[in-house]
């Protein structure tokens, strides 16, 4: 019976991509942390705990639901299939049928649409206008004829989704206003995030090509790719130089991010599991980017 549950719960985790899940709460997290400051520090406002749980709880749903939907449409379209380098998905696998999958979408998405009823009530109108382009999103990203996901337009999508829409509504959220100083944060941690899809689409670019998929990393090539790749993971440190909260904690990080860009150069086309590695180790800078910027914060 044990087994049993620890098998159910393994493919649960693995087709929601519970790994990538801690970017979704890096985002919160430094999205409450600079409200928290701005309110608490400047303004001796407390923090909504509960607002910033459900917060939470919508992001995960909605990152879920996009990671659910992204197995089914590419299984259905045999982008996954048996030369894909990375890890093996419930669909292609044959672990989840089609309609099994569909179901879990739908529940998910409703589940976050629950969340964002309490969000519109809190911060009014344009809420409900942002929670319609989020679930826009959850289908545009790999369903439909054109996926952005397809058109090479995946880490831009997850730029603008993650990085300003991801912190910035959070701390509208939370504070009730707009503050200009938030524009560098939500800009470095969305250059880390799309760093995390980078790596994904470097790994797939045979994969991909092969099945008619043209992510960016299939459009600009393996070689330009991976210098991208150390365009985003470096600029988010030159940009601490200017951001207004000061997170000089952040330099900490510079050793680790200069490894990975160094490695990655150094891994070839075929090394699967070292793209699978650095993509793990990716999401462990942004999560550890989000940690010490909000440590910076508490001190300041």
């Amino acid at each position: 019976m044990s087994l049993k549950l620890t098998s159910i719960f393994a493919l649960v985790w693995n087709t929601s991509r519970g790994k990538t899940l801690a970017v979704t709460l890096a985002v919160i997290l430094l999205s409450q942390s600079l409200a928290w400051h701005d309110m608490t520090l400047l303004h001796n406002k407390p923090l909504d705990y509960f607002l910033a749980t459900i917060i939470l709880s919508c992001c995960l749903l909605l990152q879920i639901s996009v990671n659910l939907a992204n197995d089914y449409f590419d299984g259905l379209s045999g982008i996954d299939n048996p030369q894909r380098l990375g890890p093996q998905r419930a669909i292609q696998a044959g672990l989840v049928k089609p309609t099994t999958m569909r179901n879990t979408i739908f529940i998910t998405v409703i589940l976050a649409c629950l969340c964002g009823l309490y969000l519109i009530f809190k911060g009014g109108l344009s809420f409900f206008f942002l929670g319609l382009l989020s679930l826009f999103g959850v289908y545009a990203y790999s369903g439909g004829k054109k996926p952005l996901a397809s058109l090479g337009l995946g880490e831009l999508a997850v730029f603008l989704y993650f990085g300003y829409l991801g912190v910035m509504a959070s701390y509208v959220l939370q504070t009730g206003s707009f503050n200009n100083h938030l524009l560098l944060p939500a800009t470095q941690i969305g250059l880390l995030i799309s760093a995390i899809m980078l790596v994904n689409n470097i790994r797939d670019i045979d994969s991909d090509k092969a099945a008619g998929k043209k992510t960016l990393a299939v459009r600009i090539g393996h070689s330009r790719a991976k210098k991208l790749y150390g365009c985003l993971v470096t600029l988010p440190f030159l940009l601490i130089i200017f951001d207004h909260y000061q997170p000089y904690f952040n330099f900490l990080l510079l050793p680790a991010g200069l490894y990975l860009c160094i490695k990655l150069q150094q891994t070839e086309r075929s090394q699967g599991e070292l793209f699978n590695r650095y993509l793990g180790q990716t999401s462990a800078l942004v999560l550890a980017w989000s940690l010490l910027y909000s440590s910076s914060l508490m001190l300041n």
